[in-house]
């Protein structure tokens, strides 16, 4: 697999898990630089893309003082045409490098602020291993735990702290050190449901770095022939469209040179317009399934790329062999681009992506299958967790529990 990885992204690339209502992040980026100027002419550009580039372009309004805005955040926010756009945003230099090379500073866990229970914890970082999927945070260096603890305990680099938590009936101290990382974003494994191999692979983020990552992970499903293939993307709120394609292209082999998905620009940007499609046979190496129906594991922060590689699926596949378990998913089916200016790396809303039949999903998000809930008492990846066992269920018997 070598197609080219393009900056295109089908998310506004929000760091770690800001999709998840109501949650944090034991996280922080990596290098925090001074922010740049805002200056009349980069505002000036702002604007201008919004009159030009911009999906919405035509119901931008234009009676706003523009030049009256101190921050490029606060300035996006205004111009962009909300409902339907709750994306367009911009971000530093650094921190789209950081997204780009799935690099952070922290501990590397998401957790539920009203409860402080962990719901994720990031491949390879100090947490990974240590602190899981349920527990939940009582106390930090044996204080009460509280926002601004956490907070201070994360930013606090290369120095340890003992996290108090809850976990299955038992109290247990673990000690952390939050640091510098690179993370991976796909686990895989195989489930073995009475003599059939289920492939079961976790995807946290299309970030431009993980096509390795999904090479992996499919060379070990074709090494194990595997039956049947659950893709769990209940916090993967999207990425880079070429690598939903390398995942399309790893999914299904039937189709080489067939469009998966377009990206469908305003009326004056047609010419940017371009088509993704299935790998020609020449260029497959080798690892590639083909699958005749898959299932894939949602929440309503499953959004972007991983609605485009839902949808992208259904003309080939049918409606019927594309499943979703969980929840409907969160209903972002446009994309950016990305535009700089100095440090700062401008994501407004640029196009629709459609699928091979013209189609777009719809900004309510896909409706699931099969519902089911996230359940945090058990792993992800683990037969016996919601989702997963819901998944199952409709593998072996073509139905709903």
């Amino acid at each position: 697999m070598d197609k080219h990885i393009t900056a295109s992204l089908f998310l506004s690339v929000s760091l770690f898990l800001s999709g998840c209502g109501g949650s944090g992040q034991g996280d922080i980026p990596a290098i925090t630089p001074p922010p740049q100027e805002f200056t009349i002419q980069e505002k000036v550009f702002v604007r201008n893309l919004f009159l030009s580039e911009y999906l919405w372009y035509d119901q931008v309004d234009t009676e706003i003082d523009y030049l009256s805005y101190e921050t490029a955040s606060t300035l996006v926010r205004a111009l962009r045409v909300d409902p339907p756009d709750k994306w367009s945003t911009v971000i530093t230099q650094q921190q789209y490098e950081d997204y780009v090379n799935q690099q952070t500073a922290g501990f590397g866990f998401g957790y539920y602020a009203e409860s402080f229970t962990i719901y994720m914890v990031r491949i390879d970082s100090p947490a990974w291993k240590k602190l899981q999927r349920g527990d939940r945070i009582l106390t930090i260096n044996h204080k009460p735990v509280t926002q601004e603890l956490l907070h201070e305990a994360s930013t606090a680099l290369g120095e340890e702290s003992i996290f108090t938590v809850a976990r299955e009936g038992q109290i247990v101290d673990i000690p952390l050190t939050p640091q510098v990382y690179n993370f991976k974003v796909t686990d895989a494994s195989i489930i073995d449901d009475n003599g059939k191999r289920i492939g079961y692979m976790r995807y946290d983020s299309f970030s431009n770095s993980s096509a390795t990552e999904i090479e992996a992970a499919f060379s070990y499903f074709k090494s194990a022939q595997i039956d049947e293939l659950v893709i769990d993307l209940r916090y993967n709120t999207g990425g880079a469209t070429t690598i939903a394609s390398i995942l399309l292209d790893n999914i299904t082999n039937r189709y080489p040179g067939q469009r998966q998905f377009y990206l469908d620009w305003n009326e004056n940007y047609k010419v940017y317009n371009e088509d993704y499609n299935f790998e020609d046979a020449d260029d497959q190496d080798g690892n590639e399934l083909s699958m005749e129906r898959v299932v894939f594991l949602v929440t309503k922060n499953s959004a972007s790329a991983s609605e485009l590689t839902i949808s992208a699926l259904k003309p080939y596949l049918g409606d019927e062999n594309v499943i979703t378990v969980g929840t409907a998913t969160h209903g972002k089916n446009v994309g950016m681009a990305g535009r700089v200016y100095g440090t700062n790396y401008y994501f407004l809303i640029n196009f629709f992506i459609r699928n091979n039949a013209d189609e777009t999903t719809s900004f309510d998000g896909i409706p699931a299958t099969c519902t089911a809930e996230d359940d945090l008492e058990n792993l992800r990846g683990d037969p016996n967790e919601s989702m997963l066992r819901t998944a199952l269920f409709y593998l072996k018997t073509g139905s709903c529990p």
